[in-house]
């Protein structure tokens, strides 16, 4: 088997995320189960739009689409404008010939005509060639202030999802269950430090299940509040 074609723009690909580690919950469920479904052949959906806050959870979607997609062999391109600066749209040539294209950050794509063509032309070619995309933004689709209408109705014909930040109760439960899913336990009062102590953004949130459960393989000792302090250097 030969590996797959890949493409990275300005990202550093985190190749660890996984769609069956994100915090499931019902905010969650509905977005899971239809990005799933999206990774299949079968998939009646072509393109995906995933938007909301930051903190909310896109980013670590985004790179575990691209772990799924490359786990299958796939070819994908992975782009992002969060904090670059490209010099020509000529980066999008020829991405259509990949099954797999992810836009982070549409919201900070250059709002310049050449741009926006390029990027529409991108979107019209995919759709004949059979090629997926998916974007993120910190904003809804409608929203994006682009010149060309063309494209504003390109993406809004998108399927779109709103990464809602996650209520409080269920962080809770979403953080015991994602521990134990990992064979991790923690006391009550060491769910509460957590969530007292640290970031409630469920990106955050997120990676500290993943560093806690690195840590402490390493210490070899169970998760207490001692333990947490240590690993964040806590004052």
């Amino acid at each position: 088997m030969t590996n797959p074609k890949q493409l990275y723009l300005d990202v550093k690909i985190d190749q660890t995320k996984n769609l069956s580690d994100f915090i499931q919950c019902k905010s969650t469920d509905l977005i899971i189960k239809a990005l799933k479904e999206f990774c299949t052949e079968e998939s009646l959906n072509q393109n995906f739009f995933l938007w909301g806050r930051a903190g909310s959870g896109k980013n670590y979607l985004l790179h575990s689409i691209h772990h799924e997609f490359i786990s299958l062999n796939k070819r994908v391109a992975f782009i992002s404008f969060k904090n670059s600066v490209f010099s020509s749209p000529k980066i999008l040539d020829g991405l259509d010939s990949l099954d797999l294209i992810i836009i982070e950050s549409i919201n900070l794509f250059p709002k310049e005509n050449n741009w926006e063509l390029a990027l529409f032309s991108l979107i019209n070619a995919a759709r004949l060639s059979g090629t997926k995309i998916l974007c993120s933004s910190d904003i809804v689709a409608k929203d994006l202030n682009f010149s060309l209408p063309d494209l504003i109705s390109r993406l809004l014909s998108f399927s779109a999802f709103e990464v809602k930040e996650i209520k409080e109760e269920e962080k809770r439960e979403a953080l015991k269950k994602e521990l134990l899913k990992k064979g991790l336990k923690a006391e009550e009062k060491v769910i509460t430090f957590i969530l007292n102590h640290t970031s409630r953004r469920l990106s955050d949130l997120l990676q500290l299940i993943s560093d806690l459960d690195d840590f402490s393989l390493e210490k070899k000792r169970k998760i207490t509040i001692p333990l947490i302090k240590e690993m964040i250097s806590f004052d």
